[in-house]
């Protein structure tokens, strides 16, 4: 245990930050601490293991030194609160802001379908308003687009993007001028802690923090505090699993930090990570193993959000339709809206001198070894080389087809030196593999400002022409991309040009290996998970492009997203002129089954085009081969068959022929209705000319071929079947939804019972799931039964449900052959507790001791 030294108090709370912040600026203040005391770090005689040391010193290795702020209850701890003594107290309002709707609810507690919205602000589904929308199960909505990706236009008037997908992660919106101290739940004093490079926040459950929640952090680097720096909620990870952490913070090697969460509602087990260059084993660290130190006021930069989503926003699934459709258009550094203290923006000459307009480099004296292996079109230095630490090591590469990138940035300080970057790196590896527990690092390379190239998720450097080692840098695209990260945080600054030439390279050599021509272009990118788009949707994205066009994050920084077309543009030489690699597509064979299935389709004048690779082994002892326009497929049992578009996106979603659907086992035929379909082990794929494709397997399609088919009222499936409640599954048709669950098997509901029943909220409602199809009653009325009740209607009329007490009495009197006639509306609870239902010739009513009267 460490020796607490006496507590400095801080003096900033006197003046306040917000005040201090022009004079930061302008340079009156200056943004550095008081000289260090004798045995502080830094300080002459300094002796203990906290000293800063020299930028490129060689560190021994030390323990990752972790710092609890919340327990796992959620309370503040002791350390966490340390820099609170003079903050002024919170007021706030309950945990939920609301009472419980009581008006208007049923017999059952459900709200009555006409009440509108609740506590909570979700509206009744069906009605296209509220926040929440949980009950996407009615005819589909057309969906409203989405608005640009800031305020500032590109001389291209609004972008169009994606639609957004509901029931992801949505990013809270808190005011821009934020104060790290003066608003602060919680505020640690500035700590003395050993020298470290790499930092980053923790918190026990869901990906997300609690609404309205911001973590700050500021560093003291060679005597320096570093500006507040917001450090988001990483929208990275694997497809697999949440992460439930911020991203890294990088350094330049740190002796002291100062920790801020700002909002009502903490999360719980938070914990800092500051993670070494050489990190062994863990130490927590409580208020008796640190000392405060002196710090004085720094500014803060945070970015304006990179795009927020409008209200109203409506469930996607499926491709984004229509054209190519462009991402957020790229900032300028003119309007990077970064915010220091107040809402002041920094143009590149406001830029505080700790924050410099481009980030400065020096040369390093010798290049580190790397590799030129695969082609690559810069040396690249391997994990081996950098020191990865193989104990920390428990996800083996999977290489997938890919062919779009993704720029990130590392956020943090941009003041480390080249002979820190390898350990830059080592930190990152720690906690991204052991602290967010990824198993590996998650960006596939690294790149810091001298343009050195590091090599990240293993196997990245072997990875095949066309594929690449799925990384976890950008969660739900993470298939199907190579994530390039340049270290450091270019929200402010702009990237180095040998960075940036390195980023661009590596791009080119990706693109040229897997046959992509042009950098500039779009292309298809399929989403795995749902974060800012719906799993199972295909999106037009630029072939490079930004961490925050697919995440709610600001990632790469406002000045370094106004660089993806510089970075284009190298990767265009980079293809054009660059070397190519050994295993580039060049010549390739057709052979066997798959020739002679081409032959017969007409061979080079055939849809598919001409072959651009040999045939690629695959599972359970198949083979693929990719065409110009499509993909062929091979095993003994299912012959040799071609898969195109729409087809090949939508069974991409489930994992081709991995998944669950397996192979194709027939081509494509044409169906009655301009339809067509093609089969595969586990399904059957069907689509109209010029829409998306969906798959039907299983019980649902057993009950809908014998429904008709094609050729049924229900008409074809316009969605996959997406998961709910009970174990159940629901899937629209383009004349209705499909449900399924053990109990009640599959079943169909359409108009006029969808309506009414979507009263009740669906399936996860007091009504349940469906338990019938329609069935004709007397006198032309129709029934379908439902686990809570059963809904009546006439041909033309509107469905109405009937259930509980009010159920078994009209059905003692006969139901749909009694003189009361079908039902005509919902069941109104009365003040005294008495439950009545109108019917086509009079009333039903339940007391609460449950006598029934019929009138």
């Amino acid at each position: 245990m460490k020796v607490p030294r006496p507590r400095v108090r801080t003096v900033y709370r006197a003046v306040g930050l917000a005040a201090l912040a022009p004079l930061l600026l302008s340079g009156l203040v200056p943004v550095a601490v008081a000289a260090p005391e004798a045995g502080d770090p830094g300080g002459p005689g300094s002796a203990s293991g906290h000293a800063a040391g020299s930028a490129g010193q060689a560190d021994s290795p030390a323990p990752v030194q972790i710092l609890d702020l919340t327990t796992s209850g959620g309370q503040a701890t002791d350390i966490a609160q340390s820099g609170l003594d003079d903050a002024r107290p919170n007021t706030g309002s309950g945990a939920n802001g609301g009472a419980r709707p009581d008006a208007g609810s049923g017999a059952n507690g459900d709200a009555r379908p006409d009440a509108g919205s609740g506590a909570t602000g979700d509206a009744r589904p069906g009605t296209g308003s509220g926040t929440g929308g949980d009950a996407p199960h009615g005819p589909e909505a057309s969906t409203p687009s989405a608005q640009g990706a800031s305020g500032s236009g590109s001389g291209n008037g609004a972008s169009v993007l994606p639609a957004l997908a509901t029931g992801g992660r949505v990013p809270s919106v808190l005011p821009a001028a934020t104060d790290p101290q003066a608003d602060a739940a919680l505020l640690t004093d500035p700590l003395q802690v050993d020298r470290f490079l790499v930092a980053g926040f923790t918190w026990a459950g869901g990906a997300d923090l609690p609404e309205g929640v911001r973590i700050y952090l500021r560093v003291r680097e060679n005597g320096t505090w570093s500006p507040w720096y917001l450090n988001e909620a990483a929208d990275s990870g694997r497809d697999d699993r949440e992460t439930a952490g911020t991203g890294e913070f990088v350094t330049g090697g740190a002796d002291a930090v100062q920790a801020s969460v700002v909002g009502s509602s903490l999360p719980a087990g938070l914990k800092l990570v500051l993670v070494p260059s050489q990190p062994q084993g863990e130490e927590v660290l409580d208020s008796g193993d640190v000392s405060t130190t002196d710090a004085t006021p720094t500014p803060v930069v945070e970015e304006a959000a990179a795009w927020q989503p409008g209200p109203g926003r409506d469930e996607v699934s499926g491709d984004v339709g229509g054209p190519a459709v462009l991402s957020a258009p790229e900032l300028t550094t003119a309007s990077t809206t970064s915010a220091v203290s107040t809402t002041t923006a920094l143009s590149e000459s406001a830029v505080p001198a700790a924050v410099p307009a481009t980030v400065p480099v020096s040369v390093p004296a010798a290049a580190p070894a790397g590799t030129t292996a695969n082609g690559l079109p810069v040396p690249v230095t391997t994990r081996a080389e950098w020191g990865a630490n193989p104990s920390y090591m428990s996800w083996d590469p999977d290489y997938e087809d890919a062919g779009h990138v993704v720029v990130h940035h590392t956020a943090g300080t941009n003041n480390y030196s080249a002979g820190q970057s390898a350990s830059i790196v080592r930190g990152i590896y720690y906690y991204h593999a052991v602290t967010l527990d990824w198993g590996d690092i998650g960006y596939n390379f690294l790149i810091d400002k001298y343009g050195t190239v590091f090599e990240g998720r293993s196997g990245s450097v072997a990875a095949p022409a066309g594929e690449m080692s799925v990384g976890a840098h950008a969660r739900g695209v993470n298939t199907g991309t190579m994530g390039l990260s340049m270290m450091g945080d270019y929200s402010s600054v702009s990237p180095s040009d040998a960075q940036l030439n390195a980023v661009g390279r590596m791009a080119g050599w990706f693109f040229k290996r897997a046959g992509i021509a042009d950098a500039n272009g779009h292309a298809g990118l399929h989403v795995w998970t749902t974060e800012r788009y719906q799993a199972g949707s295909t999106i037009s994205m630029p072939r490079i492009l930004g961490h925050r066009d697919v995440g709610y994050t600001t990632c790469p920084g406002n000045v370094g997203y106004s660089k993806l077309s510089a970075i284009r543009s190298i990767a265009q030489t980079q293809i054009d002129g660059g070397s190519a690699s050994s295993t580039a597509p060049g010549s390739v064979t057709l052979r066997g089954a798959i020739l002679t299935a081409w032959t017969a389709a007409g061979g080079e004048r055939s849809k598919m085009g001409l072959p651009t690779t040999s045939e690629i082994a695959s599972s359970k002892g198949g083979v693929y081969q990719r065409f110009e326009h499509g993909v062929a497929y091979w095993t003994r049992a299912t012959g040799a068959q071609f898969v195109a578009e729409p087809v090949l996106s939508a069974w991409g979603g489930y994992w081709y022929e991995k998944g669950s659907m397996g192979y194709p086992r027939s081509g494509v035929v044409s169906g009655p209705g301009g339809g067509f379909r093609q089969s595969f082990e586990g399904g059957v794929a069907y689509w109209r000319s010029g829409g998306k494709a969906s798959f039907v397997r299983g019980a649902i399609l057993t009950a809908w071929t014998a429904a008709g088919g094609e050729r049924s009222k229900m008409g074809l499936p316009t969605t996959s079947e997406i998961a709910s409640s009970k174990g159940g599954v629901y899937q629209r048709f383009e004349h209705g939804v499909a449900y399924w669950t053990r109990a009640t098997g599959a079943q169909f509901v359409a108009e006029p019972v969808l309506s009414a029943w979507g009263g009740y909220w669906y399936e996860k409602g007091s009504m349940g799931y469906p338990r019938s199809g329609v069935v004709s009653g007397p006198g032309g009325g129709f029934r379908q039964s439902f686990e809570g009740g059963v809904a009546y209607w006439r041909s033309g009329g509107k469905a109405s449900f009937v259930r509980g007490a009010i159920l078994t009495a009209w059905t003692a009197a006969g139901g749909e052959r009694s003189k009361m006639g079908l039902p005509v509306g919902y069941e109104v609870r009365q003040a005294d507790g008495t439950v009545t239902q109108t019917f086509e010739k009079g009333r039903i009513s339940v007391s609460p001791t449950g006598t029934a009267t019929i009138g």
